[in-house]
């Protein structure tokens, strides 16, 4: 009687388990303990059934045992596999040589474990979802009746929570896609050049050009400081271009080293390096009868330079490892805040590729060449931050506008985003009305404690975090919300704040 309650139990605590890893682990926990077992693994099909992957282990491994690799389910000569693909349950004896998988659940402690027992986890309708090996300190050529039927019914747990893991993959990806059409949907009546915000002589030239260029299907380079807007320049042309239905990609080509950039863009080939374990089309294909914008082009590694000038000239890419290249209908836009002539001339540039690219340059003025656009700007951005913050009627004080008109903005839009940003959370809630103060005290704060570049961003960053948890009362999930980081991040930073 004993034994069915302890059975009971541990049904229990399969019941309660979420996710597929957390509910194998207890599987093996409750079948080393029912079976007074040496050692348990559970092995799982891969998504494509290739490969067996162990899932759940007990005991555990120590942090410096060697990493779990996968098991060929082709491989019969594995009793794991034979397991799998016979559907029967078979034992063998352990000796000097083990097979990979029982090298997994066994990690060499073999004076321990004498026999190995592997059962396959039958789900319902006779899905075979994987397998349980136990390791045993003595000969067993089954497990007992009470384990098989605690295996059975976990297996239909484990099946259903496999199911429930894939659903919220779909359902998450669905709500992405979901998201990035909320994006892109725009009132008929609005331009999509109307993004460009702001009325000076510069801007307007800007903006016209964009209009233009977007009815021409040619490269263009957008060049200009940082946070002067490139990337809102670029998905104007886009949206106002013949092509605004098909797919809009961007990729920093500053933020991959040129092994792993090669293969985002032009894709690779299964098995043509060491983790390329499936086919990859790269973001070329993934545009085609779209634009592509490469930010930051002015980084771009010499050698993958001369892979994107055929792309241009040929309009084929071929994938790394491949022989066959692939047609491709895109549109290349290029950003950099690079002098470009200068990279040209050292030789960091290809020339060929500087004019393939530079068809039409458009040079993005400073927000100093514009400070008669600070009003439109930050109309615009204060209506976003109402929203976020719900703030309703936010304004900015006449002291600070004249304080605001004075400043140099080296950081350009995102610069004066930024500090409205912070200035509406160092204003008192019940306080529309941005003051002068509130663009000041924060870096007033900062400049007074801290000497060294690592004190300043500290004591600016903790500055922000405590003066967002006044605004939220210290709700720390919203907090994070707000700041755009892992509410586990925020706790961390809030901890080491605690410390100093």
């Amino acid at each position: 009687m004993s034994e069915i309650c302890t059975v009971r139990d541990w049904g229990k605590r399969l019941r309660s388990c979420e996710s597929p890893a957390e509910t194998a682990c207890c599987i093996a926990k409750a079948v080393v303990d029912l079976a007074g077992a040496f050692a348990a693994g559970i092995f799982l099909f891969d998504q494509g059934r290739e490969s067996l992957l162990l899932t759940g282990l007990y005991p555990e491994k120590r942090v410096d045992d060697e990493p779990s690799r996968d098991i060929p389910a082709w491989k019969l000569e594995d009793p794991l596999a034979f397991c799998v693909h016979s559907g029967q349950s078979c034992s063998v004896p352990l000796d000097l040589t083990l097979a990979p998988s029982l090298d997994l659940v066994v990690g060499g402690r073999t004076g321990h474990a004498k026999w190995v027992v592997v059962e396959p986890l039958i789900a319902p309708e006779s899905k075979i979802i994987g397998a349980i090996m136990v390791a045993c300190p003595s000969r067993k050529q089954a497990l007992s009746m009470d384990v098989q039927l605690l295996c059975d019914y976990a297996a239909a747990v484990l099946d259903g929570r496999i199911r429930a893991c894939q659903h919220q993959t779909i359902v998450h990806s669905l709500q992405e896609d979901l998201g990035r059409l909320e994006q892109k949907k725009q009132d008929p009546s609005v331009r999509p050049e109307n993004s460009i915000i702001g009325q000076s002589e510069a801007i307007e030239t800007v903006r016209s050009m964009a209009l233009t260029l977007s009815g021409h299907d040619v490269p263009v380079l957008i060049t200009g400081e940082t946070g002067t807007g490139k990337e809102v320049v670029a998905t104007a042309i886009h949206c106002a271009s013949a092509r605004c239905h098909g797919p809009f990609v961007q990729i920093n080509c500053a933020a991959l080293p040129p092994t792993l950039l090669e293969s985002e863009l032009f894709g690779h080939r299964k098995g043509a390096f060491s983790s390329a374990n499936s086919d990859h089309h790269g973001l070329f294909r993934s545009a085609n009868g779209g634009t592509i914008l490469l930010d930051e082009i002015g980084e771009m590694p010499l050698e993958v330079q001369a892979k994107l000038l055929r792309v241009l000239q040929e309009h084929t890419v071929r994938p790394v490892g491949d022989v066959r290249f692939h047609a491709v209908n895109i549109r290349i836009l290029a950003a950099t805040n690079m002098d470009m002539t200068s990279a040209v001339e050292t030789g960091r540039f290809r020339r060929d590729l500087y004019h393939r690219l530079a068809v039409f340059h458009l040079k993005l003025p400073s927000l100093r060449e514009r400070v008669e656009d600070l009003p439109l700007l930050a109309r615009h951005h204060l209506a976003q931050l109402a929203m976020r913050y719900q703030r309703p009627r936010l304004n900015i004080a006449p002291d600070a506008w004249t304080m605001l008109r004075a400043l140099p903005y080296p950081g350009n839009v995102r610069e004066f985003f930024s500090m409205l940003e912070r200035a509406v959370i160092m204003t008192d809630k019940r306080n529309a009305m941005l003051g002068k103060q509130a663009f000041t005290e924060v870096d007033a704060a900062v400049e007074s404690d801290a000497k060294t570049l690592p004190e300043l961003v500290s004591a600016y960053e903790s500055s922000i975090i405590m003066n967002v948890m006044k605004f939220y009362d210290g709700k720390t999930r919203h907090v994070a919300t707000a700041l755009g980081i892992p509410k586990r991040t925020l706790n961390y930073k809030l901890q080491q704040m605690k410390m100093s």
